[in-house]
């Protein structure tokens, strides 16, 4: 049916555009579309879009989709310029103006629903609003009011320090357990330390064995949602499914809707399991998962970041508007604990939030690696046999990486230092493990730079610690990282790292000895130091050596897992005089 509405609108050119819109994105979630049929299907939509009279308001819908909020308010808004009673554009225009957390900013363009009469989500959303505006003393104030004290009625900054006011004191009656809280086991650093974190501690802990709570376990743009679920040791059914909550209560309702829903059902299941500790990681399990914690009376709640801040790592705040407000709430809790990968990221993140480390629990604890694989790898076959699969000539030398095709790994200045080491090293063939949303744009561009038979994709592998002995050079672009473990995990397998000076990346090695972090965060940069080294063989060859015994000597699996269970199970962290940051044992 999909494919009949869009070959009745190539035929005819001018159709209605809803159905267009709909069969668009049935065709787009179906597995048996071909990626030229999605192609052919968005061009169709998005010229049938342009050459509408109401171009603005599928506009609107669009970057809604995308959760682009502001876009999707100014074209609802240039629609609505041209058309001023569509009641669908003036609920469009106000629910992007709730999503983008400014309630007070844009008052008007909520209260404009009050011209809607018998529309339930324009009662809806007044009614949310105003709700709000009383909890906050704000019931009898003019929108002119409204705007100039616009601070009092954002989301989720205003509404995570109304209810850490309001909230109850922890409870400790009747608790007991662990509870790990996180989006999903995708193949990630982050969620493969969860996954690790999970299997040490129900090895620790025979009377307090851990449960996993999950948002998803529906494979989403991250890929495999239960990538690393095999190595928790759990089973699929031993797993909790977080299942939102259509109709949320106060003050949850106040959140942004994908985190209102989910706060509310983490409440009722810590309500329910009453556990002792609440270990929560990555921020948006965090903005929902902290609320919920604290107005559930957990005496215990742990928050570990495997990242710099959100518009560090981003580029702006608009996904995480609000959330340095949300932080320092929680942080502010004596109940409450911070753990990062990397100094780097706990001074970032204080920083993004105000937050003076003597005021609250805050910890770095380094990344661990399980190292047992990677020695496997030493003595097999099997970098012999990827270069003979890939046709790369035996001594040849590899350039490589492993990452999610993402703009912050930034593939593309990785592409374009590899034509420069080319031009330069006319032999070396360069590998990138992986998959994600670039990957198509990295092939093309590979192809475009003249790289079609040097630069290879092999997709993302589940024995990576057995691949990277293949590499000489793991070469790093990303323009923000937290503790990046592929850097160790290079260095184990006598492979030496090159990286930009994001995050903790220095952290990660003995720069100038075992790895190179380049200041300059440029393609040129990045390819003049990893040509520096293939044209050094000796330099190369001592800090492969020396990153071998480094690594394996400071980030050892065991220490991490250790170091997490004493925070998680033992509360308050070690402090050094005055209150400052203590790293642990993993510390450099």
């Amino acid at each position: 049916m999909a494919r009949l509405v869009l070959d009745v609108a190539k035929r005819e050119g001018s159709v209605q555009l809803q159905p267009v819109f709909t069969a668009t994105d049935v065709l787009l979630a179906s597995p048996d579309v071909t990626s030229s049929e999605r192609v052919e299907a968005v061009n169709l939509r998005d010229s049938l879009i342009e050459a509408s009279p109401e171009r603005h308001f599928f506009r609107a819908q669009l970057a809604r989709r995308e959760r682009d909020h502001h876009t999707a308010l100014q074209e609802a808004s240039a629609h609505l310029a041209l058309y001023p009673s569509h009641k669908p554009a003036l609920v469009l225009r106000a629910t992007a103006a709730m999503q983008t957390g400014r309630w007070g900013r844009y008052c008007n363009e909520i209260l404009a629903l009050a011209s809607i009469e018998g529309n339930a989500r324009s009662n809806e959303i007044l009614d949310l609003f105003q709700r709000f505006r009383t909890a906050q003393g704000l019931s009898s104030a003019s929108p002119d009011d409204l705007i100039i004290q616009q601070e009092l009625l954002e989301t989720p900054g205003a509404v995570y320090e109304y209810a850490m006011e309001h909230a109850p004191p922890p409870d400790m009656d009747a608790r007991q357990g662990v509870v790990l809280l996180t989006g999903s086991l995708a193949g990630g650093g982050a969620e493969r330390i969860v996954a690790t974190m999970l299997q040490g501690f129900r090895r620790m802990e025979s009377d307090e064995s851990p449960q996993l709570w999950l948002f998803s376990k529906t494979d989403g743009a991250a890929g495999n949602a239960l990538f690393y679920l095999p190595l928790t040791g759990l089973c699929e059914d031993e797993l909790h499914i977080i299942d939102p909550v259509q109709k949320p209560g106060e003050p949850f309702c106040w959140l942004p809707p994908f985190y209102a829903q989910r706060a509310q059902a983490i409440y009722d299941d810590l309500m329910r399991v009453r556990p002792r500790v609440l270990y929560i990681t990555l921020d948006e399990a965090i903005i929902a998962g902290g609320i919920a914690a604290v107005m559930a009376g957990v005496p215990e709640i742990v928050l570990h970041c495997h990242n710099m801040s959100p518009p560090n790592l981003h580029g702006d705040d608009r996904l995480s508007f609000g959330w340095d407000r949300a932080f320092r709430a929680l942080l502010a809790r004596p109940n409450v604990q911070y753990i990062n990968v990397a100094q780097a990221a706990v001074d970032d993140y204080l920083g993004w939030c105000k937050v003076n480390p003597a005021d609250c629990r805050v910890t770095v604890i380094h990344n661990g690696v399980d190292f047992s694989t990677i020695d496997e790898s030493q003595d097999d076959d099997l970098p012999r046999s990827i270069r003979r699969e890939l046709g790369i000539p035996l001594r040849s030398p590899v350039v490589g990486a492993a990452l999610r095709f993402t703009e912050v790994k930034q593939p593309l200045v990785w592409l374009d230092a590899a034509r420069q080491i080319r031009e330069a090293v006319p032999k070396t063939h360069f590998i990138l493990y992986g998959d994600g949303a670039l990957l198509e744009a990295s092939r093309a561009y590979a192809e475009e730079l003249g790289l079609g038979d040097c630069v290879h994709f092999p997709g993302r592998v589940s024995d990576l610690a057995h691949r990277l002995p293949v590499f000489d050079i793991l070469m790093l672009s990303s323009r923000s990282e937290g503790f990046p473990n592929v850097l160790i995990e290079a260095q184990a397998a006598g492979v030496v790292p090159v990286a930009f000076g994001v995050g903790g990346c220095s952290e990660t090695m003995m720069p100038g000895r075992t790895g190179l972090i380049v200041s300059d965060k440029t393609a040129d940069a990045l390819a003049a130091e990893v040509t520096g080294l293939l044209t050094n063989r000796r330099r190369l060859l001592k800090m492969k050596r020396a990153g071998m015994g480094f690594v394996r000597e400071i980030f050892s699996l065991d220490r991490m897992v250790t170091a997490l269970h004493q925070l998680v199970y033992g509360g308050q962290p070690a402090r050094t005089a005055g209150g400052k940051t203590k790293k642990d044992c993993n510390d450099t």
